[in-house]
């Protein structure tokens, strides 16, 4: 993902669903697949974010670590604060009980003469 936007940090953002995958399966049951309600999650995680912080950051899936699905971004120093801030005050919730479960900042952009 190359930054649109100068100056940002890339980071990796795990969501997964708050409890085990038993848990899961005893709510959901065999109605709703996993992959089904981690596709649903995923679009509502970016549309709280787009809303909360700011509509231009941008997302894209980036792997899965056994239940969790890793989601990378690129943001600015303000708008990770702003993120740590809804997490610490339990701000973002998703309809599907799904969480943060980990954030890693890998590293910050660099402003490129072309």
């Amino acid at each position: 993902m190359r930054p649109d936007r100068k100056d940002t940090t890339t980071l990796l953002i795990d969501i997964g669903y708050k409890s085990s995958l038993n848990k899961f399966e005893e709510i959901y049951g065999e109605n709703v697949s996993y992959k089904e309600m981690e596709q649903r999650s995923y679009v509502e995680f970016k549309e709280i974010i787009f809303e909360l912080i700011d509509k231009d950051i941008k997302f894209r899936k980036f792997g899965r670590i056994g239940q969790h699905l890793t989601i990378k971004s690129e943001m600015l120093i303000s708008e990770i604060e702003k993120l740590k801030e809804l997490l610490e005050f339990d701000k973002i919730n998703m309809t599907s009980d799904w969480v943060v479960k980990e954030i890693t900042i890998i590293k910050k952009q660099e402003e490129t003469l072309n």
